[in-house]
């Protein structure tokens, strides 16, 4: 039998670490505003479409945790003449998906346990073409979302900067080309 997802609307939690039980849960979200993004001169409509599907399941036998999510969001957004106007509100239109699994181990080491991850992200940007990351991790879990440290590897075109408008580095803009970036980081998460 599969739990419900506790969090009141949509809330992003992405893990509960087993917390919540076994969870399947599917997200469909969507707005949309005439005329809500480019500029004064160049107005176009903003819409975009959400969707997410998390699955948790808890290990029989205290065998850790197993998590899976996966997203798909489109936007849609102003035409490429808005770019080259300083008062631009340019947003992203495009596709982007990502998924990833973790794995929280059982065993307590020190004060916290092991979750080794790996992710996908891609995205196509309407006027600034394709771009996609791939993110190997391990996460020390000691407190749920309220204490942990990570550290990731990540290899890509999503990060890096494209064209530059007004000093600006526009990533999705008309003609922008992500170049490949490596990166590794070490982070630590505190909430109280």
């Amino acid at each position: 039998m599969l739990n419900e997802e506790k969090n009141p609307g949509y809330y992003t939690s992405g893990t509960y670490y087993g917390t919540a039980g076994d969870i399947l849960a599917l997200a469909v979200g969507g707005e949309y505003q005439n005329e809500g993004a480019g500029s004064f001169a160049n107005r176009s409509r903003y819409g975009n479409l959400t969707t997410d599907l998390l699955f948790e399941k808890v290990l029989p036998n205290d065998n850790g945790v197993v998590t899976v999510n996966a997203e798909l969001k489109r936007y849609w957004a102003q035409n490429a003449v808005a770019f080259s106007d300083p008062d631009c509100f340019c947003t992203f239109g495009g596709t982007s998906w990502t998924g990833y699994a973790l794995y929280l181990f059982p065993q307590e080491i020190g004060i916290g346990r092991f979750q080794p991850y790996g992710r996908y992200t891609g995205l196509n940007s309407q006027f600034g073409g394709a771009r996609e990351e791939y993110e190997l991790g391990t996460n020390y879990v000691i407190s749920g979302h309220n204490a942990r440290i990570s550290t990731y590897w990540r290899t890509g075109t999503i990060g890096s900067s494209g064209a530059t408008f007004n000093n600006q580095n526009l990533n999705y803009a008309p003609g922008s080309r992500g170049q490949h970036v490596d990166s590794f980081t070490v982070a630590l998460q505190l909430q109280y």
